[in-house]
């Protein structure tokens, strides 16, 4: 088996003549409206909760799905979502422990700060800048005791997560976004080492990420979306070619009728892993969101009907 490994990546370069970023803000502007309750997120309820902490706090990860909303609502100018989506945020930190994590495991910590962090940096690209600069820059204080706190936490990340490089590429994005955020230097390269620790899982012939040893349709549209948002903020060649291939890929596991195939899955499949007692399922929206990443930012029209398949098939 082949592997790409350690590749001489420039992820974050905090040098002169670093690539220009993409706006990512323009990109999830560009969503087409008909996808947009497919990938659009979620709201927090009143107490600003999320999902499975409707019912009392249970992590910070739960908080993550409002953050995606806030980052498409910024981008579209709409401070009546953007505002409701605050109060996630709000509501999440108000759970921060003096170390700087929420209660949860590191994991879950990296998994908020990496869609935290990416909604930040898009309103700080949006329309909705000027509104919420007063306030990011309120947050970056705290941002600043989570980040360093799991910065204390990387033996325990990597020990975790080894063998999942979607959790890797989500740790390398909570280090490297805080790091863009809080400029800091010494974040930036841990970002850079859990992203060669993911690629080390990447098998180049056929565009796997090797998933618990296979490959996994759900999990590789994951391992997409999280390298694409990387890329975009951090331009590098050598991570464009492992998204072509690896969309390639992913590609064949849509069919004709836009089912996501889980046949030869390692993790979601039937009888496969469980999440809280439910067994897992495909994740559409995160295959349609980094199906539609790829279109908006190669224009590649296969990736477009494919997301549009699954929308097609998935809301029957």
């Amino acid at each position: 088996m082949k592997t790409l490994l350690l590749l001489p990546l420039i992820l974050l370069p905090l040098v002169a003549n670093a690539a220009e970023p993409a706006n990512h803000a323009e990109l999830l502007k560009k969503i087409p409206d008909e996808f947009i309750t497919r990938v659009g997120g979620a709201l927090p309820d009143k107490n600003g909760f999320v999902g499975h902490n409707h019912s009392g706090f249970k992590g910070s990860a739960f908080q993550r799905g409002a953050t995606l909303t806030l980052a498409i609502a910024a981008a579209r100018g709409d401070r009546k979502r953007a505002e409701d989506c605050w109060r996630a945020v709000e509501a999440t930190f108000a759970q921060q422990k003096e170390a700087g994590h929420f209660g949860d495991p590191p994991t879950s910590v990296a998994f908020w700060l990496c869609e935290l962090c990416r909604s930040l940096l898009v309103v700080q690209q949006s329309p909705l800048a000027k509104d919420y600069e007063d306030r990011i820059a309120n947050l970056l204080p705290k941002l600043r005791k989570s980040a360093d706190w799991l910065a204390t936490q990387q033996a325990t990340l990597i020990k975790a997560d080894g063998d999942t490089p979607n959790r890797l590429l989500f740790s390398a994005e909570a280090f490297g976004f805080a790091g863009i955020l809080l400029q800091d230097e010494k974040l930036v390269a841990v970002g850079k080492d859990f992203l060669n620790r993911s690629l080390k899982l990447y098998r180049e012939e056929d565009g796997v990420f090797l998933e618990h040893g296979g490959g996994d349709s759900s999990y590789q549209a994951v391992n997409l979306l999280r390298l694409q948002e990387i890329v975009i903020h951090f331009p590098d060649p050598k991570l464009e070619a492992v998204i072509h291939q690896g969309m390639k890929w992913e590609l064949t596991r849509i069919a004709a009728d836009g089912t996501v195939s889980t046949e030869g899955n390692t993790r979601v499949r039937p009888g496969g892993e469980k999440f809280m007692g439910t067994e897992k399922q495909v994740n559409v929206g995160e295959v349609t969101l980094a199906l539609l990443y790829f279109h908006l930012r190669t224009g590649d029209a296969e990736a477009l009907a494919a997301a549009q398949r699954v929308r097609s098939h998935y809301t029957k």
